[in-house]
């Protein structure tokens, strides 16, 4: 069973959300949102008395969208979902997903009927694709310069409570210098393409040996 999730839900129109909030705090999960159900869209919670869900001590895990009618523009209520693509947070849109100006971006689009609950927690754990390019192109680059340009190395970066947890598998065990190098490169990019992210973690493990070589990086 996956861990409580913290959701940032927005919507389309007001109430639109209302199942899928149930739904979700329902199997545990804590929602949170960028204004009152009823309130205004704007001011949002950062512009007003409160403090923007992205900001708070407990990191959004995913966000998710649900929208009533289908359109091809965001509606004011869907201002929120930037703000999240922007700190690389997983996006779920759920609903009227005809004309969605957000598929480009979604890590899962759901239409009526949909289910809410497993896709949060599907996307929430799916890998980070820009994150595991550029992490795998900074480990090639140091593994070539040091003579292992025949090393299949495999890359894969998650999300995990707000953090970067970036693993790297190689055939070999690969020289503590070469792990040590190739850390710094990856926390490096990584955080050039996600500044927001709290913390970047990286693990080598080798598959010859079953031996595993961790660093925290946090910039």
């Amino acid at each position: 069973m996956i861990a409580p999730m913290h959701v940032l839900v927005v919507e389309s129109e007001r109430r639109a959300a209302d199942r899928a909030v149930e739904e979700l705090e329902q199997a545990g999960h804590v929602v949170a949102r960028c204004t009152e159900p009823l309130a205004p869209t704007f001011p949002c919670a950062a512009l007003g008395n409160g403090e923007c869900p992205l900001d708070a001590a407990q990191p959004i895990d995913v966000v998710l969208d649900v929208r009533r009618h289908p359109s091809s523009r965001p509606a004011p209520g869907e201002v929120g979902v930037s703000c999240a693509l922007q700190r690389h947070v997983p996006l779920v849109v759920a609903g009227g997903t005809a004309l969605n100006p957000f598929a480009e971006w979604a890590t899962e689009i759901q239409s009526e009927p949909f289910d809410v609950v497993p896709a949060c927690e599907r996307a929430a754990q799916r890998l980070l694709a820009p994150h595991t390019r550029v992490a795998a192109l900074a480990v090639r680059d140091v593994l070539d310069a040091r003579g292992f340009e025949r090393a299949s190395v495999l890359t894969a970066v998650y999300r995990r409570g707000g953090r970067l947890d970036v693993h790297v598998r190689a055939p070999i065990d690969l020289p503590r210098e070469a792990k040590a190098m190739a850390s710094v490169r990856i926390v490096a990019a990584v955080r050039e393409l996600d500044s927001h992210a709290r913390g970047i973690d990286v693990v080598f493990e080798s598959s010859s040996r079953g031996g595993r070589h961790a660093r925290r990086g946090c910039t």
